[in-house]
C-alpha cells in the first residue's frame, strides 16, 4: 500500500500521464486502455479514461471486450465483490512507479465505528451483519479466539480418544473449565501424522471429555491418541492480542488487536480492522494478468476456468488456495509470481489430461504455505505448496518453495516434470510426506535442490520422522520414473524413497546427511524392480549439522535410528547399480540389509545384494556440500583444510559447480563445526521454520571453513 496520500497521488498522475501518451498513439487501434483508481480519484460514473478513471474493476469488466487492457495503480487497494470474471483476451496490468507494491485486488471490506467492548476495553467491537470468515488488524492476519493461546503449545488428545470424541483429564484444569463452556465452538485437531481436522464440538463435559460433530471428519479407524488438538472461535476464550471472534446470535464482531497494531495511530479506535465475509474470490475465463496482487480473500483466491497468463503476479494472505486450475486451463503459464501466507494451497491444478497440455509454473516463489497449523482444512493433501492432480505433461521448474506445511509439491498425474527447483523445510508443519511427493507413474524429476525435509513430530502421535526429500509412492504399482541430479540434504527421513516402483532411473543425485538413508529402496519380495541406479553419491553427516524440529518419537524408536548411506527393505532383485560414492562418518553405517543388519564394507553389500554396486568407492570421514543454485555455473572459492574431491584430487583454488548441481567435498576427521551446507546464491534459509523470509545475504558466502 502507498506510504502516504502524497506518493499515492503522485503514482497516480504518472500512471494517468502514461495511459494519456498511450491513448494518443492508439486513437486507431481497436484495442482500448483503461484507467481503475479506487476513489475519491476515479468514480464508475466516468468512462474509463485517462483523465476519469473508474473506480472499481468491476465497472471496467462490464465495458471492456478481448484485446482491451485494464491499468490498476501500483500501491492502490482494490475493494471489489467476489466472484468477478477477467474475461478471454483481456489484460490486466499493473502500472505506476515500479518501487510501489503490487495493485491489490481484495474481497476484505473495511469495519467502521469500532469501539471498546464493555467487558475488556482493550478488544474493539462493531456490527457486521453477515457472518465474518477472517478479520485483519493494519493488513496482519488475526487467528480465531483460541485455547491455548497461539504460541503457548497445545492440548493432547489421551487414551479413549476417537475419531468422534477427544479425552483428555487436562481439560478439567483449564482457567474457567465448566459443562457446556466449549460447546458451539470447535476444535482443530492434528488426529493423524498427514493431517489436521477442524471439528464442531456438540457437547463439553467440562472435566476431560469433548464431543465431535461429523463435519470435518477425514477417516474412521485412527483414534488421535497423543496428538495436538486446540479449541478455536470461542468469545469465552477471547483474551490475547491478536484474536477475533464474531457472534452470530447478535452480530457482532470482537477484535482483539495486536499488541503493538495502536503504534502507527496513538488510538487503538483509529487502527485499520478489515474482515473478510464472502468466501469466493476471482475467476479467469482466459485473462492475462500481469503484475497483479491478490490479497485477504478467505476462499480460493483466483480460479483458472480457461488457458490464462499470470505474469509478475501477487497472493497474500490466502484463506483457501491461491491458484486453482480448471477442466479448461490447460496451457496456462504461470511465472514470476510470489505467493506468501496461503493458509492451504498455493497452486492447485487438475486440467483435463486428455487436453491439448503445455502449463507451464515456473520461477515462483513460494513461502509460508500451510504453516497456520490447522488451518488448511480437514483431510489430507493439504497445506502443500503445488498440487498436480491432473495435467499433460505440465513442467513444473525454476521456483523457490520455502516452509510448507505438508508436500513441496504433489504430483498426482503421470508425466509432471518437475526440475530445478529449490524446497526448504518442507512437511512443517504435517509428517510421512516429502519435499517431492509422487502419487503417479512417469515423473521426471530433475536437477532439484531439496534441504531440510524434516517433517513435524510436535503436534503429531507418536511417530517417527518421515519428511522424505523425494518419494516415490507404494500405493499402486508405479513406474517409470526419472530422478536425476538432484541434490538433497537434511531429510528426517530418506533422501530419496523408492518402494514399490518399477522401472526407475535412478541417476546422478547427491543425498547427505538424511536422518534415515540417502537412498531407500523396498517392494515386493520377489518381485524384480529393473531400475537403473548410477553415479549417485549417497552420504552420512554428524547428526549436529542438521536442521531439528521438536519432536514426539516413540521411545522404542529413539536410538536405533542409526543413519546410513543405504537403506534396503526387502529381498528383491532391485536392477542394476554402478559408479556409487559412498561417504560416512562415525557411528553411521555405509547400508543395511534385511538379515544381515548394518554393512559397512562394499563387499558385503555386494554378498547380501547380488544386484548392488560390485565396485563402488567408499570413503570415510567429514564432508562439505556445495550447492549451485543459480542457472550459471558458480565457482565456490577453495575452503581451508585439507579438502578433496570424491576422486581425492586436493582442492587448490576454486570448484565449479553446474547449475542446480552440486559437489561433496571430503577430508579425514569431524566435521560438527562445519557449517551444513554452502549456497552460491548466498541465500540463508536456516531461520527457524516458519519464521523467516528467504533474504540473500549481505555479503558474498565465503566458504573458507576450518
Amino acid at each position: 500500500m502507498p506510504t502516504s496520500q502524497t506518493s499515492w497521488s503522485a503514482s497516480m498522475l504518472l500512471m494517468l500521464t502514461a495511459l494519456a501518451a498511450l491513448a494518443a498513439v492508439s486513437d486507431a487501434a481497436v484495442a482500448s486502455d483503461y484507467a481503475v483508481v479506487p476513489a475519491p480519484q476515479g468514480d464508475d460514473g466516468g468512462d474509463g479514461s485517462a483523465g476519469r478513471p473508474w473506480a472499481t474493476v468491476g465497472q471496467a469488466l462490464t465495458r471492456v471486450r478481448s484485446g482491451d487492457t485494464i491499468h490498476l495503480l501500483r500501491g492502490a487497494v482494490y475493494r471489489e465483490r467476489s466472484g468477478l470474471t477477467f474475461p478471454a483476451g483481456v489484460t490486466l496490468k499493473a502500472d505506476g512507479p515500479e518501487d510501489q507494491p503490487a495493485p491489490w485486488l481484495t474481497t476484505s471490506v473495511v469495519v467502521p465505528a469500532l469501539k471498546p467492548w464493555e467487558k475488556n476495553p482493550k478488544v474493539l467491537t462493531a456490527k457486521v451483519d453477515k457472518p465474518v470468515l477472517e478479520c485483519y488488524v493494519e493488513g496482519r492476519f488475526l487467528v480465531l479466539a483460541r485455547f491455548p493461546n497461539l504460541g503457548q503449545g497445545w492440548m493432547r488428545a489421551q487414551k479413549g480418544s476417537g475419531p468422534d470424541a477427544i479425552v483428555d483429564a487436562q481439560r478439567e484444569k483449564v482457567p474457567g473449565a465448566a459443562v457446556g463452556k466449549w460447546k458451539g465452538a470447535q476444535v482443530r485437531w492434528r488426529r493423524w501424522s498427514w493431517w489436521w481436522e477442524t471439528r464442531p464440538i456438540t457437547d463439553d463435559d467440562g472435566k476431560g471429555r469433548i464431543a465431535l460433530g461429523p463435519d470435518g471428519r477425514f477417516q474412521d479407524p485412527f483414534a488421535g491418541e497423543y496428538s495436538a488438538w486446540y479449541v478455536d472461535n470461542s468469545l469465552a476464550e477471547l483474551d490475547a492480542p491478536g484474536e477475533w471472534f464474531w457472534d452470530a446470535a447478535s452480530g457482532t464482531l470482537y477484535v482483539y488487536p495486536p499488541a503493538d497494531a495502536d503504534a502507527k495511530h496513538g488510538d487503538a479506535k483509529k487502527q485499520v480492522v478489515e474482515v473478510v465475509v464472502e468466501a469466493k474470490g476471482f475467476i479467469s475465463g482466459g485473462a492475462t494478468l500481469n503484475g497483479v496482487g491478490f490479497a485477504r480473500i478467505a476462499g480460493n483466491a483466483l480460479t483458472i476456468g480457461r488457458t490464462s497468463t499470470l505474469i509478475d503476479c501477487a497472493f497474500q494472505d490466502i484463506g483457501d488456495t491461491a491458484v486453482t486450475g480448471g477442466w479448461e486451463a490447460a496451457g496456462t503459464r504461470i511465472s514470476g509470481c510470489t505467493f506468501r501466507d496461503v493458509r492451504n494451497i498455493a497452486i492447485s491444478w487438475f486440467e483435463n489430461p486428455g487436453g491439448n497440455g503445455g502449463t507451464l509454473i515456473e520461477r515462483n516463489q513460494l513461502e509460508r504455505i500451510g504453516m497456520q497449523f490447522g488451518y488448511g482444512g480437514s483431510g489430507s493433501w493439504h497445506a502443500a505448496g503445488i498440487i498436480v492432480n491432473g495435467a499433460k505433461n505440465p513442467v513444473v521448474r525454476l521456483n523457490r518453495v520455502v516452509d510448507t506445511g505438508y508436500a513441496g509439491i504433489i504430483v498426482g498425474s503421470a508425466g509432471v516434470t518437475v526440475e530445478r527447483n529449490v524446497f526448504v523445510r518442507c512437511m512443517g508443519s504435517l509428517n510421512d510426506g516429502a519435499a517431492i511427493y509422487v502419487n503417479a507413474s512417469s515423473a521426471t524429476m530433475r536437477e532439484n535442490v531439496i534441504l531440510d525435509t524434516v517433517g513435524n513430530l510436535d503436534t503429531s502421535q507418536w511417530w517417527y520422522p518421515l519428511g522424505h526429500g523425494i518419494w516415490c509412492e507404494f500405493l499402486s504399482d508405479f513406474k517409470d520414473q526419472v530422478i536425476t541430479g538432484n541434490t538433497v540434504y537434511g531429510s528426517g527421513g530418506n533422501g530419496v524413497f523408492l518402494t514399490n516402483n518399477y522401472g526407475c532411473k535412478v541417476t546422478d543425485n547427491v543425498l547427505v546427511g538424511n536422518r534415515m538413508a540417502g537412498l531407500h529402496l523396498s517392494g515386493k519380495d520377489g518381485r524384480a524392480a529393473g531400475h537403473a541406479i548410477s553415479g549417485n553419491v549417497l552420504a552420512t553427516q554428524e547428526t549436529s549439522r542438521r536442521l531439528s524440529f521438536a519432536e514426539n518419537i516413540p521411545a522404542n524408536w529413539k536410538g536405533n535410528d542409526r543413519q546410513r548411506a543405504l537403506s534396503v527393505e526387502d529381498r528383491c532383485d532391485f536392477g542394476s547399480m554402478s559408479g556409487t560414492v559412498f561417504v560416512t562418518v562415525a557411528g553411521t553405517a555405509l547400508a543395511s540389509v534385511p538379515g544381515n543388519g548394518a554393512i559397512d564394507d562394499p563387499s558385503a553389500l555386494k554378498q547380501a545384494c547380488a544386484w548392488a554396486d560390485p565396485s563402488p568407492r567408499a570413503l570415510r570421514g567429514a564432508s562439505l556440500l556445495l550447492i549451485n543454485d543459480t542457472e550459471q555455473s558458480h565457482d565456490f572459492p577453495a575452503p581451508a583444510g585439507g579438502w578433496r574431491d570424491l576422486a581425492g584430487k586436493a582442492i587448490a583454488k576454486t570448484v565449479t559447480v553446474a547449475p542446480f548441481r552440486s559437489a561433496l567435498l571430503v577430508r579425514e576427521g569431524d566435521g560438527t563445526a562445519l557449517p551444513p551446507y554452502l549456497l552460491a546464491s548466498g541465500v540463508d534459509y536456516r531461520a527457524p521454520p516458519g519464521k523467516g523470509v528467504a533474504t540473500k545475504s549481505k555479503t558474498k558466502a565465503k566458504p573458507a571453513v576450518k
